[in-house]
Order: structure tokens, then sequence, then C-alpha cells
């Protein structure tokens, strides 16, 4: 295998590298940017003939699959362009929950056989399915990647045999290793009693080099469609419920002509009769894993309810990814910001309220399994929610929530700067900041006295030490010389 492209490498003159994101089933994949456009691609490093693998990009306009812009060759490499896709891939679903009950597995499998069909009816193999190249989004909907070694075919059942590992897999939580027993060529497996047999039965069949289903229709008709003794015994009981109905219908009739009526006095019932909501119920509602909140809370002198009461200010998008944030995601972030605030500006902010949350973790260096998690949360917040205003001689509001506000002005070489703030002692932190040159940096003093040195576009934040509501007024003045 060759080895991985260096960060930083640019490709025909055009796609810059940010990051290797995993290793794929003949190359490389990296995440990389535009150079001309700014946008972030994916790159499929692949060996397969590209005149063949350009004829099937060109029939590729299915909605459940990744939408491919180009093929390029750079030197002796060549490489398959497709666009970002904002989700996870079944490889980071699978290290964040490591077994997925049979109900998830059944609706991935829905979703994928139904993606394989279209594909198939198109004549086109995928060959390369594994849980990095099926990529759930948002909204639950799955995305086909990785299309290195797609080919026309007329037989199918190498990307069902994959298929059916990959849900193997999930089911168990074991990797492939630990489930296939080179010495007799075997999947063991089966021995998981909470799956419905007939779902074993089907994915063993799968799995078989000689009984192998030749569609992904026939997949699903196996594991979908009820099988006619099924319905046989669904349609007698419920005649036997009618019939017992009726029955039950004649004597209520025949015993209330016998009886005087009775009235059943009201129960009353406690307004407060409904139990607390429990941690798990209550870390459930919020999307935050127990795994993940049983770490913080080692890491930290906060029990897990006020954990909890500090995740619920995040918001529920935010606290969803928690558990599979990764740098690469917050450079996508970056880098797609509509708003025009400094990366240096979201991460103070960032800062700024993760301490205002968690102040016994001010200072040290953060775990990127635990509350780096929530550090990427909160950021993922900032990125999408902070706003500036321009900076005016005379500024007030009310900080809540450990969320600061960030005002923007030009400043020229030579000014001098002098700030006034108004707020309760040490409930309020500053900083102001150039690209090129920091003037104040987390100051809780109430004035401030400075000379620019160097003109640009300088941004002044303001936001709160706690999570307490706090009204601050501002005043600055620029005087020039």
């Amino acid at each position: 295998m060759r080895t991985p492209l260096s960060i930083e490498s640019v490709l025909v003159d055009r796609y810059s590298i940010l990051k290797l994101l995993y290793l794929g089933t003949v190359g490389w994949v990296y995440l990389a940017i535009d150079q001309t456009t700014n946008k972030l691609y994916v790159l499929e490093e692949t060996t397969t003939d590209l005149n063949e693998l350009q004829e099937i990009l060109t029939k590729l306009n299915l909605r459940h699959v990744a939408q491919y812009q180009d093929a390029i060759v750079d030197f002796d490499r060549a490489y398959l362009i497709r666009n970002y896709i904002e989700g996870r891939s079944y490889r980071e679903l699978l290290e964040q929950q490591r077994i997925f009950s049979e109900t998830e597995v059944m609706r991935f499998l829905k979703q994928v056989l139904s993606i394989l069909r279209s594909l198939y009816r198109l004549k086109i193999a995928h060959c390369s399915i594994s849980l990095n190249s099926i990529i759930q989004r948002e909204d639950g909907s799955l995305i086909l990647t990785e299309f290195t070694q797609a080919h026309f075919a007329e037989t199918f059942d190498q990307d069902l045999y994959y298929l059916a590992v990959i849900a193997i897999v999930l089911l168990t939580g074991c990797e492939p290793k630990d489930l296939y027993n080179e010495a007799t060529g075997q999947w063991e497996w089966q021995d998981w009693e909470s799956v419905d047999p007939r779902i074993v039965k089907v994915l063993d069949r799968m799995l078989s080099d000689h009984q192998r289903y030749s569609s992904a229709a026939k997949v699903m008709q196996a594991l979908f469609t009820p099988d006619q003794k099924d319905i046989a015994s669904i349609v007698f009981t419920f005649v036997l419920i009618g019939l017992a109905a009726i029955s039950a219908y004649r004597l209520i009739n025949h015993l209330s002509n016998l009886q005087p009526e009775l009235v059943t006095p009201p129960i009353a019932i406690k307004a407060d009769s409904t139990p607390p909501e429990t941690v798990a119920q209550r870390s459930k509602r919020l999307n935050v894993s127990q795994q993940l909140l049983s770490q913080l809370s080692e890491e930290t002198s906060q029990s897990s309810e006020a954990l909890l009461k500090q995740l619920e200010l995040l918001s529920k998008e935010a606290r969803r990814g928690m558990g599979t944030y990764k740098r690469v995601n917050y450079d996508a972030w970056q880098s797609k910001r509509s708003v025009n605030l400094s990366n240096r500006a979201i991460e103070t902010l960032t800062d700024a309220q993760f301490v205002a949350l968690f102040p016994d973790q001010q200072g040290k260096m953060l775990n990127p399994r635990t509350f780096g998690q929530v550090w990427y949360a909160i950021a993922f917040d900032q990125t999408k929610q902070a706003k500036s205003e321009l900076i005016s001689s005379q500024m007030s509001g009310t900080l809540k929530q450990g969320v600061g506000k960030v005002y923007r002005s030009q400043f020229k070489q030579g000014q001098t700067i002098e700030l006034s703030l108004k707020a309760p002692a040490g409930q309020i932190a500053i900083w102001m900041f150039s690209a090129e040159a920091s003037l104040i940096k987390n100051s809780n003093q109430s004035t401030w006295s400075g000379k620019i040195q160097r003109s640009g576009i300088y941004e002044l934040i303001v936001a709160p030490t706690s999570t307490t509501p706090v009204q601050y007024e501002l005043q600055i003045d620029a005087v020039a010389h």
C-alpha cells in the first residue's frame, strides 16, 4: 500500500489536502479544499480504470449516492472527487455506540438495500461497501460513497456479502476478524440470542459462498415481506379476538339487565404523582450518551445531574454530535461560516462559554474524547449563532448562559483607545485583538487605555464569567494623534 500524501499537498494545482480521513478499499481518502472556490471536497484514491469510472459517475444521479464532480490524475495517482457530506460514517457511529439494536440494523439494511437496488437497475456494482463508505446525515438518511472500485456488472452478490458483514458487526459490536473463523471458513456470530432467527437466516445466506442472494430486491423481500404462515396466524388471532369481543358484549348486556347500575367514584390523582425524571431518562432526552456522561463525571467534581443541567444549555444538534467530533469538523464549520467573524473570535467565545459552564476545567488540557467533545459542541453553536455589531461610543446589553458578544471596528495606527466597563466586579471578561495584534486579553478591569500599533479591523469581545445573567455598559473612545 502506498504511503499517504502529506497535509497541505496540492493536487493538480487546485486541491489542497487538509486531512487524511481513512484508508479505503484500494487507497487513501482525504479531506481537501478547492483553492479556486474555497469549497470542501473528499478525494478518494483509486486504481480502477478511469474511463469506466467516469462513465459510471455520469449515471450516479441518485438521491442517496454521493455527488461526484470529477476524476483527476496527479503524477501516478488517480482520484475521484466528491462533495463533502455533513454527517458521520458508520465507522464513527460504531466507535461511539459499539452495538446497534436489531431495529436500528433493520432500518440500516432497508436504506442501503434500497440504494443498491437503484444501482443494480443501472447495472452498477459498488464493490467497496464498508463502515467508512456509508454516511448517516443529521436527518437519519444514508449516503453511499467511495465508488473507487465500481464497475458495470450482471451479478452483485459481492456487495450483498460485504453488507451482511457490516450488519453482523453492528449487531455484535465486534470487528470482522473477531467473528470469522479462518480454520473453518465460517462466520461465528449466531450465538446472539436477541437477534430474530429470521434475520439470522437471511444474513447467513448473504454470507454463504453457494446460496447467496442474487439481488438487493430478493434480500429486501426475504427480510421485510411477512411469511404466509405469519399472515394466516395474524388473521386467525384477529378472528378469535373478534369472537371473544362479541361474547363479552352479549354477557355484559345480559348482566346489566339483572343488576342495578353501579357508579364508580372518581379516583383522586395527586398533581405531583408523576415520578421525577431519572438521570438515564434525562441523558437520553438530551442526546447525551451514558458512556460520555460517566466519563465526564469521572473528570470533574460535578455530578451527572449538574453536568446535564449545563449541557442542556447547548442546542440539540450540538449535543447530538458529542462523542464523534474531531478537528476536521471544526475546520469545516469555520470554512463554511458566513458571518464576518475571525476564527480567533469564535475560539475566544467558545473558551469563555466553556469556562463559564465548567469553571473547574479552566487551564486544564482537555481530553479530546470527553470535555474536548463538549468544547466542540459549544464551538458548533458559536459558529452558527455568533454575530457581531459595530463598535460605538456606548454599548450595553445582558449576557446569559455564558454566551459572549462581539463588536468590530477599524482603527488606525497611532490612535489611543480608552475603554470603560460598568458591570458587577469579576463577572465580565474582555478581549480585544486584530489579525496581527492583541490589545486586551481576558481582562476584568473596569478601565483600560492603550495605543493602536497596527491599523486594521479589531474585534472586541465581552463575555460573562458564569452562566448567571449579567448586565453591562461599555464606553469606548478612540483619540487620534
